[in-house]
């Protein structure tokens, strides 16, 4: 392969349809760069200390290097499309944003989705088309010179990895080799939030996900996401979402 070439890998599809309202986190350390339609209801991408809104009908980029996680509402469903893949050997870095594209390239973008959820010879026609939509928007994207500091990075996949479990700040910030303090303020200066919130935001977007697919109880669901007790659960729950579990349930 000719040296600087461009090219991807691990191309893959997922569609997420929710009801209403959603608190979605980040992905996990092994991320891709994601390109996503938004088919109904609007959201807005958090990341660092800054927030990018979308509505129905954009297209928007998000980077394989940027943590961030999301909140959707609908009147009353959320519908997004994610092709999704590892993009190597591109030198330019950039934020989450919404993409200046099309209604052909958007088109597009539904065709690789279903496509890749076809056989092998219709996955390959997917990456070709793949390379045709890069090629359209990546010349109009707008570029950034920021880089994540490591031990904010290692901080988030350290969390994001270890949600399930019982570890403390102290424990986090020896696992970054940073001392809390140190921490807290690399968090609210990069991501805009503290090590706790995040923590907070993941197990409530698991908490969802067990509201709206299980019959759990509210108890058990709050000791299934490390909640020290249900009230504690109760009330953050109600901080991030506007509602209790016991509502959300009902209207998911």
């Amino acid at each position: 392969m000719p040296q600087n070439s461009v090219y991807i890998s691990e191309l893959s599809t997922s569609k997420h349809v929710f009801s209403t309202y959603h608190f979605c986190r980040g992905n996990n350390s092994k991320r891709k760069t994601r390109i996503g339609v938004i088919q109904k209801g609007s959201g807005t991408y958090i990341y660092f200390n800054k927030r990018l809104s979308v509505s129905e009908g954009d297209v928007v980029f998000i980077p394989e290097n940027i943590y961030c996680y999301s909140e959707w509402h609908g009147t009353p469903e959320i519908k997004v499309m994610y092709v999704s893949c590892f993009l190597h050997g591109y030198t330019c870095t950039y934020e989450p944003q919404v993409i200046a594209c099309n209604g052909k390239t958007k088109s597009t973008i539904v065709k690789i989705s279903e496509l890749l959820s076809l056989g092998q010879e219709e996955e390959l026609e997917a990456y070709s088309l793949f390379f045709i939509v890069l090629k359209d928007i990546l010349p109009c994207m707008k570029k950034t010179e920021f880089t994540l500091d490591r031990r904010v990075r290692s901080a988030v996949e350290y969390i994001t990895e270890h949600w399930d479990t019982d570890f403390s700040i102290c424990e986090l910030a020896k696992a970054c080799c940073v001392s809390e303090s140190t921490l807290y303020h690399l968090f609210k200066k990069e991501l805009g939030q503290t090590p706790i919130h995040l923590l907070q935001s993941i197990r409530i977007n698991i908490a969802m996900e067990y509201l709206e697919t299980t019959d759990y109880s509210i108890s058990t669901i709050s000791r299934k996401v490390c909640f020290p007790s249900e009230n504690h659960f109760r009330k953050v729950f109600r901080d991030f979402t506007g509602t209790t579990p016991l509502s959300f349930r009902k209207n998911s």
